[in-house]
């Protein structure tokens, strides 16, 4: 499985895609879950759309073919599924008439998780040493510090 929700191909498109997810969890202030899901629905798929458009944009001419854009539009879904697990936070945290704070936080954390399945997976599947490994565990929890430092210090 790719990260917590995936379609088993692991890329680093997944992985900024859960970071950029990350972001808008953390950054929003709003006080009602709607809001949150429509951003984080927009963000991703905005991400997505932008990441396509740029790989037709650069393509050569002769490549920008309707099968080329389909092609690239799979490549880039990663982007997409990086949303999924904070949605389904949000859904869970609305259902439950959780505290709309409380729940953009649960879905941070589920993107947070979702991010660590990603890099474990992708890590994993290209076989890498123990100390690659290490190495990125290590940066995955500065980045996970960070962003629960702005979390503080946003909300």
């Amino acid at each position: 499985m790719a990260g917590i929700i995936g379609a088993g191909r692991v890329t680093a498109e997944g992985i900024y895609g859960s970071l950029a997810i990350a972001v808008v969890c953390l950054a929003w202030e709003g006080d009602r879950l709607g809001e949150l899901a429509l951003e984080v629905t927009v963000f991703a798929v905005s991400l997505w759309l932008f990441q396509v458009y740029a790989r037709v944009v650069h393509a050569g001419w002769g490549q920008r073919n309707l099968s080329a854009v389909a092609r690239w539009a799979r490549r880039e879904w990663p982007h997409l599924e990086a949303a999924i697990p904070a949605l389904l936070a949000l859904l869970i945290g609305w259902l439950a008439g959780w505290d709309p704070i409380q729940t953009s936080d649960v879905a941070l954390a589920a993107t947070l998780l979702n991010l660590f399945a990603w890099q474990v997976t992708l890590l994993r599947s290209d076989r890498q040493s123990p100390t690659i490994m290490a190495v990125t565990l290590v940066l995955d929890f500065v980045v996970v510090v960070a962003l629960l430092a702005l979390r503080l210090w946003i909300k």
